[in-house]
């Protein structure tokens, strides 16, 4: 092995340590904002829970017809918000079985979208 051959090894050693650190950078950074993530998760399931619930109110209200079908579509889109993010959740999970869920979970909420806006 010449000194050339040496210095090219040592040349890549240095470039794949500095690749090296910079992930180990955005790991921590990752890492440092996963709780803030995972609250604001909460968070819109909690808004999610409070919204269905406030409309269930509003529905056993005995408002007018026209005003319990938008409630109706107004409930109905949340859930289906929902149905996509569990969908989403499936399909990055690297599994096959995973992968199939998630594929099933949006065509199925695609279907009660178009189900839900059929007469508008």
């Amino acid at each position: 092995m010449s000194y050339a051959e040496t210095q090219q090894i040592m040349a890549d050693l240095k470039e794949i340590m500095a690749l090296i650190d910079g992930v180990t950078i955005k790991t921590e950074k990752i890492n440092s904002e996963l709780p803030r993530t995972q609250e604001s998760l909460a968070s819109m399931r909690q808004l999610e829970r409070l919204a269905l619930r406030y409309l269930t109110i509003t529905k056993k209200m005995g408002m007018p017809d026209d005003i319990q079908g938008q409630i109706q579509i107004i409930s109905q889109l949340i859930v289906t918000v929902r149905m996509l993010q569990i969908s989403y959740a499936a399909l990055t999970s690297s599994t096959p079985l995973g992968i199939l869920m998630g594929i099933g979970g949006f065509i199925l909420s695609g279907l009660t979208l178009y189900d839900s806006m059929e007469g508008y």
